[in-house]
């Protein structure tokens, strides 16, 4: 052997071949012992085999006679010979009796000690040999006993503790206070409290919503006080919590003055807690010890917490906006502190927001009016105009969603057959859905590009055939529907059957809501759920943007493009822009000349009643000139403007179109009308015929025919008749100027007075015309702007493609109002404009009271009964100082860069600095020489 493993052989044994020890024993011992030897009575020897079996001969034939012969001599003698037995008596000296009363006693005498506790508790446990590579070698190795208590077992700990109590150890008396229990009744216990459950030794404190003990004290073998009392207190609090979720739970779920959020909310939190429940319950049912079950419990604590955290903040919050952007929060800051439970939070907010997902669809037309979700987001979007929203929203989305809503109104109100009116049956529209990935931001920009193609191909067919006949629905992504062998009864039963028989985990399907929150749970548990990748993973706080924005944008257009079409080719709202232009902002030429002559002009006949006379059409109110008392009446107003807005408008019936009605009335009820919102101070102001605010009680009224009102709105109205009242004093004061310089004087004043009258008179003219000139011009060079961007606007209708952006309504009325704005700007009419306002409205005062004294022939005082006597020179020193003033106004205006002439909105970006600004042209028209300054 020693060669064999010199040679380097591997799987050489030493010693392999020899005899084992127990051969030697017997070699050595047993063969040495004779016949004659001394044994004691309780031995039994056998005589040692003296004699030797000849060779087996098979020649005669017959074996069985060979194998019988070999036990004899040839004598027949047997060749085994054996000991007497020594220490055995004989059976005559036996000590077995035959009396039964002797029997009886004995076997009282054994099943007496059987039963008796000294006999219990000196049951040894059978032992069993440790293996080991030691023991292998060698057989009578033992193994040294363990040197730390906790692997000798509970009763050497326990051991240990009895003897530090009577030692009098140091904290010894402590670890063994407390009442010792059977350690599966305790571990029971402690199951049941994990579960939210009560039990034998664990009560429910519905007052302070806590699991109490029964017993104070309770310690299991194995175990000190302290550390037993450290893994209950652990385990109830963790029992408590979830009792304590569950009771909110159940109050949410049962009470009827909770938001719809918040009942979902409960809702899913249920279902988190019992798919918990299922994953528990497998470790569970083998948990072997108490430190076992602290260790299981141990993962789904935090997302106890976590759920605790969300329902306890859930219960304050009201409003529904509130709850989801509570939700949104945690989850985003989730992806940092606990980027493992992200996963379930995404999954929580996407069942708790889907109600109110669903009423986003509703108001957006993607989803039956019978299906509109939540009622709070109803009532907010429709009854507020600035409606809550949640914080992940932004404001340009709430923008978007409220003017796609609106249009989409528009559309069903004006043309309920239009194919967007029906869009929950046609087209497969795509709902909003929250998307965690990039590919999944991918595949929704994709399901809006191929519905805003066939919308628009339905479109294309509905604006040529005007009905939906020929459109046929074509579904983007249809949902896998139940076919009818699913619901028969006996796959039903199957499937029932089968998941009995599977663990309660696995009865989990994947495509519904409530079971994807139920994975969720099995996966965090397990740490099994797919880790997000940073590439693909979307950040948090851009998944309302990309997870909504694309189908939003899509339905956007859609509703704008239709929208826009209806108001501009079926109800012509370029021609009631046109016919506003031309009347309001009085840029039609010949309704200007024919008001002013039928207001202002002292040749026509009057329209006032006169005895004996026939009054005509052709009357005027003759302003200025007439010397009844002002203002006319009613029918006096009517019959000197009578026909002025028909002639105007049938005049130019090419530019507008044919938009008034078969009984000859105007579009918008387009009429003069008399302000009934004057205060007492107007109407004061109005009774004086020589003051600039004569006319202010007169106004051009229109009223857009619907649907034209959500451009033409009132504040938009309120606007044009600002801006016509002031056109209209400045016409009356172009009108007078223009008269002073046409004729001559009747009586020409003598010496100094007469140079300076003429000088005044030229100022004056010089002054109104400039400035008349200034505002038309802006207000035209305005206008035009604005009309190069109708001009794209119905462009862009007429030639619309997917994903082309469009003008929605809310553009054009914002765009509308801005021209509006910038008008009133041009006109100083502003609000931080006043000053410069209010100079204006005195210079042209004083321009039409030194009118008066003109009029009157008189060249240093006013006729009589006047208002007194009037110093010319001394008019005129106001006129120059007024004017410096509002120059120097001006000229402050625009360095500060004035809106005036700012009308880079309509300009493709240019501001007003870079084309001109209209204040700086009013100052240079103004005074060129510097004259007002010297």
């Amino acid at each position: 052997m020693d060669d064999a493993m010199e040679s380097g052989n591997a799987f050489a044994v030493p010693d392999m071949w020899q005899k084992s020890p127990g051969c030697r024993y017997l070699q050595t011992n047993i063969s040495g012992i004779s016949a004659e030897s001394e044994l004691d009575n309780d031995s039994l020897v056998f005589q040692p085999i003296t004699a030797t079996l000849p060779p087996l001969d098979i020649s005669s034939g017959d074996p069985l006679q060979t194998f019988k012969s070999r036990g004899t001599d040839q004598q027949g003698t047997p060749l085994f010979s054996y000991g007497p037995l020594e220490g055995i008596d004989s059976l005559e000296q036996s000590s077995i009796s035959s009396d039964p009363d002797s029997h009886h006693e004995e076997f009282e005498d054994v099943l007496g000690d059987l039963w008796s506790a000294k006999e219990i508790y000196e049951l040894k446990a059978p032992q069993f040999e440790i293996k080991s590579w030691e023991r292998f070698y060698d057989r009578s190795f033992r193994e040294p006993c363990n040197a730390y208590i906790s692997g000798a077992g509970p009763r050497v700990f326990d051991a240990a503790l009895e003897y530090g109590v009577e030692n009098n150890l140091e904290d010894a008396s402590e670890c063994k206070q407390g009442v010792i229990l059977r350690s599966g009744a305790v571990l029971s216990s402690l199951i049941h409290l994990a579960l939210g459950r009560e039990s034998v030794l664990f009560r429910y404190d519905a007052k302070e919503r806590k699991f109490r003990g029964v017993v104070e004290t309770i310690r299991i073998s194995g175990y000190t006080l302290e550390s037993i009392n450290s893994v209950m207190a652990a385990i109830i609090s963790y029992g408590s919590q979830l009792r304590r979720i569950k009771d909110i739970v159940t109050d949410v779920l049962s009470s009827k003055n909770v938001t719809t959020s918040m009942s979902t909310l409960a809702s899913a939190i249920d279902v988190l807690l019992s798919a918990l429940e299922a994953q528990l319950a497998e470790p569970l049912a083998s948990t072997q010890t108490v430190l076992h079950l602290q260790a299981i419990l141990e993962p789904s604590t935090v997302l106890l917490d976590q759920l605790s955290q969300v329902i306890e903040k859930a219960q304050t919050l009201k409003i529904e906006e509130e709850l989801l952007s509570m939700l949104f929060d945690l989850m985003r800051n989730m992806e940092c502190s606990r980027p493992w439970l992200q996963p379930l939070m995404n999954e929580l907010v996407v069942y708790t927001s889907g109600p109110w997902l669903r009423s986003l669809d509703g108001f957006l037309g993607l989803r039956a009016d019978n299906d509109q979700g939540t009622i709070s987001a109803k009532t907010q979007l429709e009854d507020n105009p600035h409606p809550r929203m949640p914080d992940f929203i932004e404001d340009d989305f709430t923008e978007a969603l409220l003017e796609t809503k609106h249009s989409l109104e528009l559309l069903q109100i004006h043309e309920s057959d239009h194919p967007l009116a029906r869009s929950q049956s046609l087209c497969g529209p795509p709902s909003l859905q929250w998307q965690f990935s990039w590919q999944d931001v991918e595949k929704v920009q994709a399901k809006a590009q191929q519905y805003e193609a066939n919308i628009l191909i339905a479109l294309k067919e509905y604006n040529t055939s005007g009905s939906l006949s020929s459109v046929q629905a074509t579904s983007i992504e249809q949902e896998p529907q139940a076919s009818e062998g699913d619901t028969e009864t006996g796959a039903f039963s199957t499937d029932i059957i089968h998941q009995i028989n599977s663990p309660l985990s696995s009865c989990i399907n994947p495509s519904t809501s409530t079971s994807r929150l139920s994975t969720a749970v099995v996966q965090v548990l397990n740490g099994t759920y797919p880790p997000q990748q940073p590439l693909t993973s979307l950040p948090t706080s851009l998944l309302p943007m990309l997870s909504f924005q694309p189908i939003l944008a899509a339905q956007s257009r859609l509703v704008s493009y239709s929208t826009l079409r209806l108001l501009f080719r079926t109800h012509s709202l370029r021609d009631h822009f046109r016919l506003l232009h031309a009347c309001p902002l009085f840029a039609n030429g010949p309704f200007l000349v024919r008001l002013s002559h039928a207001l202002f002009d002292p040749s026509l006949p009057s329209a006032a009643y006169q005895r004996g006379r026939v009054r005509s059409g052709n009357a005027g109110l003759q302003l200025g000139a007439r010397g009844t008392i002002w203002p006319p009446a009613s029918s006096e107003l009517r019959i000197a403007l009578m026909g002025i807005l028909t002639e105007a408008y049938h005049g130019t019936s090419s530019i507008y179109g044919s938009m008034g009605n078969d009984k000859g009335e105007l579009p918008g009820d387009l009429s003069f009308a008399i302000r009934n919102d004057m205060s007492d101070a107007e109407l004061e102001r109005c009774m004086d015929q020589d003051g600039l605010e004569a006319l202010d009680f007169l106004k051009i009224h229109y009223r857009p025919p619907k649907p034209l009102d959500v451009v033409i709105t009132e504040a938009v109205l309120d606007k044009y008749e600002r801006v016509s009242r002031l056109l209209l004093r400045g016409a009356r004061v172009g009108f007078v100027v223009k008269q002073m310089m046409r004729h001559e004087r009747r009586t020409r004043v003598e010496g100094r007075g007469s140079g300076l009258i003429q000088r005044f008179k030229i100022e004056a003219h010089h002054f109104v015309v400039t400035v008349l000139g200034y505002i038309g011009e802006a207000v035209e060079e305005l206008w035009t702007a604005f009309e190069k961007r109708l001009d794209g606007i119905e462009k862009s209708i007429d030639c619309y493609e997917v994903g082309r952006q469009v003008e929605g309504v809310h553009q054009l009325r914002s765009l509308h109002e801005e021209v509006l704005d910038q008008i009133l700007a041009a006109c100083l009419l502003r609000k931080r404009q006043e000053l410069v306002s209010r100079l204006l409205e005195e210079i042209l005062g004083l321009i039409l009271e030194f009118a008066k004294v003109v009029r009157d022939g008189s060249d240093g005082s006013a006729r009589e009964g006047g208002k007194g006597e009037v110093d010319v020179a001394r008019l005129y020193e106001i006129f120059r100082r007024k004017v410096r003033v509002f120059i120097t106004v001006c000229r402050g205006l625009q360095d500060q860069k004035s809106v005036a002439g700012n009308i880079g909105v309509f300009n493709g970006g240019k501001r007003g600095e870079e084309r001109g600004n209209g204040i700086g042209r009013l100052v240079l028209r103004l005074e060129m020489n510097w004259w007002y300054m010297r």
